[in-house]
């Protein structure tokens, strides 16, 4: 895999990793090599137990979509890379015999969402078939200044990270390893996907790009909000009209009242707009036909 410099200097461009940043790491090639052939011999193994998982959540009614991976012989070499100088200043070091022991994803599902608030059912799920298989206590990234209200007391919460995912880790009690699974929505998958395609190949320093990547990233959790936001209206809107309640103000009322929790504050000011005009035209358009029947009466 390494065996030729040539075959060295491909790989070390392609994670974008530097002469000084391989030395840190104090791995050698012969090294990487003894860790990529085991890790191959057991990579079946690996793909039988994380499909195992697989099945079993894919049973969640709130599931919107999953898919599973075994990570990639050549992600994980770039990981042990990175992160072998943090565990040589501990006096610790990764190595072929004992790297799936620091390397906790070498599994991994991920679970789709259609609306946020879906994340609580999967939550309970996860809670009732592993809660006593967690390797660690399950967190949640969200963005700066995001609405934390959904998992508050039930996950820890970090918002040192620009993306959105809930994270748990599952010790597998036959192999020993663990099965990272993620969740986060449909918007905040696209974002991620993309983010990830263009900053990590190209070390992305450009102050207009990585401007227009947050400003997607301030999008994506708009829309997701406006989808829960319209996902709770229908339903309180059909609940209500069970109820024979057909009264537009209190759609309107309803609306206005959910703005409050949008994050962008202009798009939340130009909804709240568009919405007061709309009702003052229904008032205009309703004296005016009020007007009209005045007229052909007299």
């Amino acid at each position: 895999m390494f065996k030729t410099i040539d075959e060295q200097k491909v790989f070390l461009r392609q994670f974008n990793i530097s002469e000084e940043k391989f030395r840190e790491s104090l791995l050698t090639w012969d090294e990487l090599e003894l860790i990529a052939e085991d890790y191959l011999k057991k990579e079946d193994e690996h793909t039988a137990t994380v499909k195992k998982y697989f099945e079993k959540i894919q049973q969640c009614a709130y599931v919107h979509s999953l898919g599973y991976r075994v990570k990639e012989v050549t992600h994980l070499l770039e990981k042990i890379i990175r992160k072998n100088p943090k565990y040589l200043k501990q006096g610790k070091a990764i190595s072929h015999s004992n790297y799936s022991s620091y390397i906790n994803d070498l599994m991994g599902i991920r679970i789709l969402l259609l609306f946020k608030e879906d994340w609580v059912g999967v939550h309970e799920y996860l809670m009732k078939e592993y809660g006593n298989d967690l390797a660690e206590e399950p967190f949640a990234h969200i963005r700066k200044g995001d609405n934390s209200d959904l998992y508050v007391g039930k996950v820890k919460i970090i918002d040192e990270k620009p993306y959105r995912s809930v994270h748990y880790l599952i010790r597998d009690r036959e192999s020993g390893l663990c099965i990272e699974v993620q969740v986060r929505t449909l918007f905040e998958e696209a974002w991620s996907e993309i983010d990830h395609k263009l900053r990590y190949p190209y070390n992305l320093s450009n102050e207009m790009i990585g401007s227009y990547l947050e400003i997607m990233n301030r999008a994506t959790g708009m829309a997701d909000e406006m989808g829960t936001f319209l996902h709770a209206y229908l339903h309180d809107f059909e609940s209500a009209m069970e109820d024979g309640i057909v009264d537009e103000n209190e759609v309107y009322d309803y609306i206005l009242k959910q703005m409050n929790n949008f994050e962008d504050c202009e798009t939340k000011g130009n909804i709240i707009d568009k919405i007061k005009k709309a009702q003052k035209y229904k008032e205009l358009t309703s004296a005016q036909d009020i007007f009209k029947n005045l007229l052909k009466n007299l």
